[in-house]
């Protein structure tokens, strides 16, 4: 019999799940029967359709607005999702922003930190969780051109291996990844069109294509299912190999 993974019944919380990697995530985690929550600062409205499209492969999505830099906007979101499922089984701290030094790490570093701790009780009582935080391989390369991307990005990075420490004992397994090369609206504010962001990035790349956001949501559904139990305070390079061998 073919190996298949299978989160029904599983509770997951996406932040930044409205586009890009957070989407991507969504998607195949309800794929794969998982309940998904979102949280995403893009209004509803805008969502709809891909609301709809998570509903027709998988369970209708939750979703919600709420400031993930706002400690205590992140408990009453928290609250909000334990009240209605009486549980949250996974946490994937995708959210992140271009933007200042105060707001990047607000986000990048504060939240992770803050939507951990509000749902550590929760996984507690499960006996078991797992998180998954995004940062980049600009951490070791330096590049994108924003320097507090960069250091705020190290962060996640950093704190990815405290909370693994942390919370390992109580059964709850922290791990990280780290993108590059994504077709994101990141990385096309530095070029004119697709074509001319693929000319320049496809020599580079062992692989000979770049990356999309489907291929670190496959990376995620792997380290939320059983297969990646005994992997714990890891942040995996998903790279094309460009970093390593390129």
């Amino acid at each position: 019999m073919a190996y298949s993974i299978n989160l029904s019944g599983k509770v997951a919380l996406i932040t930044g799940g409205a586009k890009g990697i957070g989407l991507a995530t969504a998607k195949i985690l309800a794929k794969a029967g998982a309940q998904v929550v979102i949280d995403d600062l893009i209004s509803r409205e805008k969502i709809e359709q891909e609301l709809l499209c998570i509903e027709r492969i998988g369970l209708k999505p939750d979703y919600f607005s709420e400031d993930i830099s706002n400690e205590n906007q992140v408990k009453d979101l928290v609250d909000k999702i334990a009240k209605k499922y009486n549980r949250i089984d996974f946490l994937i701290n995708n959210a992140g922003v271009v933007s200042d030094w105060d707001i990047s790490y607000a986000v990048h570093v504060k939240g992770i930190y803050y939507c951990s701790e509000a749902v550590r009780p929760i996984m507690n009582i499960l006996g078991k969780g797992k998180i998954v935080n995004l940062s980049s391989t600009c951490v070791f390369t330096g590049s994108t051109g924003i320097p507090q991307y960069v250091a705020t990005k190290g962060g996640t990075f950093a704190l990815t291996h405290y909370l693994a420490r942390t919370y390992a004992p109580f059964g709850i397994l922290v791990n990280g990844i780290m993108p590059a090369v994504i077709m994101s609206d990141m990385i096309m504010t530095r070029y004119a069109s697709e074509r001319e962001m693929q000319e320049h990035y496809i020599p580079l790349m062992p692989i000979k294509r770049i990356g999309y956001p489907e291929d670190i949501a496959k990376i995620v559904l792997f380290l939320c299912s059983d297969l990646s139990d005994y992997i714990c305070g890891e942040v995996i390079v998903a790279d094309g190999g460009r970093m390593r061998i390129g």
